[in-house]
């Protein structure tokens, strides 16, 4: 009896292991990208802007980099000719693998950030990457334009080292609106 017990127990804990295991690996298969761990070829967010913004004859609403398995992608949100798109862009090679028009925005918001951004009122998001990173020096991850309590705020992410700092910058004075930095724990 107490031997069943014993292998029943054992079986159960072994079981518990496994799961973990494969949760785990499931997890860590798609998830931001460690700008630490990237490769040598990968463009930086700023090529990636600059491409996109070529290619599309638009602006750069949002930019992330991703990882997906083995690869690393750009996911990006583009205003052009008073319409979103997503696009997905692979990292290492500037190849678009995806692209979409996104319907479900508002558009009176979008078309109100188009005019503002072609009426030259917003800085660019160059000047906003340039202004973020006098306050923090990292790789930066993320760049998002956003319409909060009224005033357009590009919201940037960088990574350095251990540290990652969350910057949010007035997106028509260059204002640092707020700056925060955590430190990663491994």
């Amino acid at each position: 009896m107490n031997k069943k017990i014993g292998m029943i127990a054992g079986a159960v804990a072994l079981a518990g292991v496994i799961g973990v295991g494969v949760y785990h690996t499931e997890a860590s298969s798609s998830k931001e990208a460690d700008p630490e761990t990237a490769a040598a070829g990968t463009l930086t967010i700023e090529d990636a802007t600059k491409k996109l913004e070529e290619e599309y004859q638009g602006t750069v609403k949002e930019l992330e980099l991703d990882k997906e398995g083995n690869k690393s992608y750009y996911e990006a949100e583009i205003i052009a000719e008073n319409q979103e798109k997503d696009v997905k862009l692979e990292a290492e090679t500037g190849e678009v693998v995806f692209e979409e028009m996104d319907e479900d925005e508002e558009d009176n918001q979008e078309q109100s950030m188009e005019k503002s951004i072609n009426e030259g009122n917003l800085i660019a998001q160059e000047k906003a990457i340039e202004l973020a990173k006098q306050e923090f020096d990292g790789e930066v991850v993320k760049v998002a334009l956003d319409h909060d309590d009224g005033r357009y705020v590009y919201e940037i992410e960088l990574f350095s080292g251990q540290q990652e700092a969350d910057i949010d910058i007035h997106a028509e004075t260059g204002e640092i609106l707020s700056l925060e930095i955590d430190h990663e724990d491994d």
